[in-house]
């Protein structure tokens, strides 16, 4: 029987799996791999050196199903040219690069462009491995295979015989691992009984429990006493703003908007002045902060309902509005936040690409 073609196998692997397979293809070539899950997506990271000795390091975003947009690839190329990252991104199978999602160094790799790869690492066997492997035999919560299911006998295959024959004397079975574990627990059960014994006794008898007493007043009347200090809290002064701002020059906590919904990004992208005094919630990671003019802008990368990033807002507050006191954390690159506030038209960050633009009222953490 004729082996099926490399591409269409490759075509064929789940998410997971092409990540096993960069994982080998990079390995093959020197390079120190792993797996990371941002979410719903995966990306395989790899870090080695070149033939010429320098150091290079590499993220691969991995999609077998929908279509990998212009404002997410956008975000995914900035956060590794922040972390000196070569980005790349593999489209296989259902995956989908959009056309106007290109940019300026990002590889994108589909499933022939994969295919060179691995016949070029010598990992092609291990990839038909991959596709060609069999279901396991069905096993019970203690990993036991169940009688008459999987496979054609009850005994396994010789293969699974003479491993199991051959397993290290030294190796213990999740059985036993069991038995043991539920030793400890007994132990500590009764230990737990012997205590409350005793409590019990103690409480029964008016004689132990007056000599108790009198010993924790002996350590309460030693031990020394704190005054805590007073803290005093205070409404830092309102910072003035340019005179071509719109925003409202204010500090004092505002609560957030009962009606704020989170409108898709799509629709929010597509028509951002058609949404122009909607409140609106978002959270999502910040992507660069600015300060000008005494206010403040943030590109932040908002996330849709299943935490997946959907694309760029513009946020905007006074300076003086927000203080890492008041929300409790340090508003830098890749911090998660929500945030509250309304649409207003388009803005950009600093003089670049124009994002929806959301004026804020309530930031916090994520």
């Amino acid at each position: 029987m004729t082996a099926p073609p490399l591409t269409s196998v490759v075509s064929a692997r789940t998410d997971v799996e092409l990540a096993a397979v960069f994982e080998r293809v990079w390995e093959a070539r020197g390079y120190e791999t792993r797996v990371r899950f941002r979410g719903p997506d995966v990306h395989v990271e790899a870090a080695g050196e070149t033939p010429e000795g320098a150091t290079r390091e590499l993220r691969i975003w991995i999609t077998t199903t929908g279509t990998v947009t212009a404002d997410k690839t956008s975000a995914f190329v900035r956060r590794c040219e922040r972390a000196g990252i070569e980005p790349y991104v593999a489209a296989v199978g259902g995956g989908r690069v959009a056309p106007d999602a290109h940019r300026r160094g990002l590889v994108v790799l589909d499933a022939p462009a994969l295919a060179v790869e691995i016949r070029e690492t010598g990992v092609e066997s291990f990839v038909r491995d991959l596709a060609a492997r069999e279901e396991r035999p069905a096993t019970n919560w203690l990993g036991e295979r169940i009688e008459g299911r999987g496979g054609d006998g009850d005994d396994g295959t010789e293969a699974e015989r003479d491993e199991s024959e051959n397993d290290d004397a030294g190796r213990i079975t999740r059985r036993e691992a069991l038995k043991r574990a539920g030793a400890y627990v007994a132990g500590g059960l009764v230990t737990y009984l012997a205590v409350e014994q005793v409590s019990d006794f103690v409480q029964r008898s008016p004689k132990l429990r007056d000599a108790v007493a009198r010993r924790a007043a002996w350590v309460d009347d030693r031990l020394p006493d704190v005054v805590l200090p007073t803290v005093e809290w205070s409404i830092p002064t309102p910072q003035p703003l340019s005179e071509e701002s719109t925003l409202p020059n204010r500090t004092a906590t505002v609560s957030t908007p009962a009606n704020a919904t989170a409108i898709p990004y799509a629709d929010l992208r597509r028509n951002p002045e058609s949404y122009a005094g909607t409140a609106v919630t978002y959270t999502g990671r910040v992507e660069e902060t600015l300060e000008r003019d005494g206010v403040r802008l943030a590109l932040v990368a908002v996330e849709d309902d299943r935490g997946r990033p959907s694309g760029d807002v513009v946020a905007r507050w006074p300076a003086g509005r927000f203080f890492e006191d008041d929300i409790g954390f340090r508003l830098l690159a890749d911090e998660r936040v929500r945030l509250w506030g309304v649409v207003a038209g388009e803005g950009s960050i600093s003089g670049g690409v124009q994002y929806p633009r959301i004026d804020v009222s309530v930031l916090e953490k994520a």
